[in-house]
């Protein structure tokens, strides 16, 4: 009867073990491979968004890719709205690239690059838990309001934003945050 009950203790010990191992090796996996993403609102009377591709090893970010102008058209193209701007179609939602009337669109195209790549070597769980406050449209708020208190505080503190450009650094972490939702 002793080696009955000790046999099943050493059964016991051992399946524990291979679960405790069989768990840890399938989590350190996690994130791996390339995901898409997007983000959009209405705001202005315009549709605004991105997307993106995000690829991953390890839970670890390597590349961030701003999607919006490139596989968007390759799938219903360019086309012009009411208000006569250039805007991409896709998944039945117009989203407006860069509006003339975007005053900051200059200091977005000069730096989108580099915001790109500092989310390289960040990893997924860092990007899935930096808030970005938006408004009831959907658009993220700025960093601080006219009065310099803030708005966005962990936007802010992450460093992935484009100093004269934080809503549309807003959009692009909320892309990425859709990508690694799935």
């Amino acid at each position: 009867m002793k080696k009955i009950f000790k046999g099943l203790g050493i059964l016991a010990a051992s399946t524990a073990l291979c679960v405790g191992i069989g768990a840890t090796a399938g989590c350190s996996g996690g994130y791996n491979g390339e995901y898409i993403g997007s983000y959009h609102y209405n705001s202005w009377g315009h549709e605004y968004g991105m997307m993106v591709k995000v690829t991953v090893e390890n839970n670890i970010i390597t590349k961030v890719e701003d999607i919006t102008n490139t596989d968007l058209e390759k799938q219903s193209g360019k086309v012009k709205n009411e208000a006569g701007e250039l805007v991409e179609q896709a998944s039945g939602v117009t989203w407006v690239v860069v509006s003339d009337s975007w005053t900051n669109k200059d200091v977005w195209n000069e730096n989108a690059a580099w915001l790109l790549q500092q989310y390289e070597g960040m990893s997924v769980t860092d990007i899935k838990n930096t808030k970005v406050f938006i408004q009831s449209s959907g658009c993220p708020y700025n960093l601080v309001d006219k009065n310099n208190n803030p708005r966005n505080p962990q936007l802010a503190e992450s460093g992935l934003v484009i100093t004269g450009a934080s809503q549309g650094s807003g959009r692009c972490l909320l892309a990425i945050q859709d990508a690694l939702s799935k």
